[in-house]
């Protein structure tokens, strides 16, 4: 996407990467199609009348994280980069157990152990590929590779270390003592330095093969999630977003490191300077609804295809049929397991309080008004540490649904407030760009010029003791079938 100062979009493209699945819980990338994406869609975005070389002035990367690729002396993948939702290494996590206590990892590096995270991910290959491990210079993230392509400089951002369970959140670098007890040697990790620095420009080979003028300066970017945060202008303690597409993530600005004692949610580094995010991440939110979609929506999708639109829409729209509270039907969304602030692998989905007269309608509305108390729970988890929120900004393919937004301003009782501009992630790292070539004095200051925000969605006092009385039900239901092991024979 090519932005100008104001948060405009100059061009857009778009191109899907491809993920393999060597085994049912293993996810790997072709580090390459990478960049060769990146090269295709600047030259789609290059062919607009509107957009020329020299009118680029900047250049910044945001990324999914925890994904990582082994690159050689050269620069060149090893082997398939490790995806962060693939799950292979759990005997990894609980070799990292043995060796340091999961209070001192947390308080370290403000992550649980999880195969989630970067670190188990190269343990894995020292395991089991000790050839590639050996043959590495460098293991990168994402945004890593791409900086490294564009570049030829070896760096990554704070946002995106601090999800590596390598890196000291405190310090803002590695981490010493978790190199020392996982045995990673720090040469082979790239230089961290803070998001929004120019780090180098375009070299030759790249200004070729991307089509952009050589020396274009480079300027580090950041996490999707920290990214998309900012893209909303999430820049100050009192603000929190919640992106809803397959999960939801949710991001709570602090000032400083804040730590739950009982390790619900995590802490990373925030783009912004000198900040830092509260995150929450739920699994299954918006996939709830798709599973609805897929095996119970046949009615909805014959619906959205006489009238040419998305079933989501009807979806959305049929559950609005539905009062307030779902005719008493309760949803819990963990068809993956549950998240924050539950982390519990063993949770599933449940509709509880179903009779003969309900309707398709209320479990779509029970799906919404599920996902919406699932985020409540986070919410207040939150205000526990000390950041409550006076509004909750929305991105993700979910904010598009006035209807489903609504519900979940009844729900957690603060303003929704959704951004004009879809790709909040994109922004994020378009702010980053602009402040690194110093068009902007903070990233604050850009924030507030690009980013364009949409009139509140204002809790419904009509809702709040129905939503106050289902959300007290949500919880007694899941703590009584938390201890089940629904996958156990």
């Amino acid at each position: 996407m090519f932005f100008d100062r104001h948060g405009n979009v100059a061009a857009r493209a778009y191109s899907e990467f491809t993920s393999s699945y060597p085994h049912p819980s293993w996810v790997e990338q072709n580090a390459e199609s990478w960049w060769e994406k990146a090269c295709a869609t600047i030259h789609h975005c290059l062919k607009e009348d509107s957009i020329s070389p020299e009118h680029v002035i900047g250049i910044s990367v945001t990324n999914q994280r925890e994904t990582v690729v082994p690159v050689d002396e050269n620069g060149r993948p090893l082997r398939n980069a490790i995806v962060w939702q693939d799950r292979r290494t759990v005997p990894q996590c609980e070799g990292i157990r043995t060796k340091i206590p999961p209070a001192q990892v947390y308080s370290i590096t403000g992550l649980t152990i999880d195969p989630y995270f970067t670190a188990p991910k190269i343990l894995w290959i020292r395991d089991k590929e000790k050839a590639h491990y050996d043959a590495t210079d460098k293991f990168l993230l994402v945004h890593d590779y791409l900086i490294f392509r564009l570049s030829g400089e070896y760096i990554t951002d704070y946002s995106n270390a601090s999800r590596t369970l390598l890196f000291d959140i405190r310090e803002g670098d590695w981490s010493g003592k978790m190199l020392e007890l996982l045995g990673i040697p720090i040469e082979k990790l790239p230089k961290t330095v803070p998001s929004g620095k120019m780090i180098g420009t375009l070299t030759p080979d790249a200004a070729r093969e991307t089509g952009l003028k050589e020396e274009t300066p480079i300027i580090s970017g950041g996490g999707d999630q920290q990214c998309a945060a900012l893209g909303v202008g999430v820049v100050k303690e009192g603000m929190i977003k919640a992106t809803t597409g397959t999960g939801t993530f949710m991001l709570a600005h602090s000032k400083t490191v804040r730590l739950d004692p009982s390790m619900r949610v995590l802490c990373s580094r925030h783009v912004v300077p000198d900040a830092f995010v509260v995150e929450a991440s739920m699994f299954t939110t918006g996939s709830a609804l798709k599973w609805y979609r897929d095996n119970l929506g046949s009615e909805e999708i014959s619906i959205a295809d006489d009238r040419g639109c998305d079933p989501y829409d009807i979806l959305t729209e049929a559950a609005m049929k539905s009062p307030p509270g779902s005719g008493g039907i309760i949803h819990i969304p963990h068809f993956m397991g549950a998240g924050a602030p539950y982390w519990n692998p063993h949770a599933r989905g449940v509709f509880a309080g179903l009779a003969l007269g309900h309707t398709r309608h209320h479990l779509i509305r029970s799906i919404l008004e599920g996902v919406s108390y699932d985020i409540r729970s986070n919410m207040e988890v939150m205000r526990e540490l000390g950041l409550p929120s006076q509004e909750m900004r929305v991105t993700g393919g979910a904010a598009r649904s006035e209807a489903w937004m609504q519900i979940q301003a009844d729900v957690v009782r603060v303003p929704v407030i959704r951004t004009k501009m879809e790709e909040a992630t994109a922004v994020g790292a378009a702010i980053l760009g602009f402040k690194g070539v110093d068009v902007f004095k903070s990233v604050a200051q850009a924030a507030e010029e690009m980013v364009k925000i949409l009139p509140p969605l204002q809790p419904s006092k009509d809702t709040l003791d129905v939503y106050s009385k289902r959300y007290k039900t949500f919880k007694t239901l899941y703590a009584a079938i938390a201890p089940i092991r629904w996958d156990e024979d």
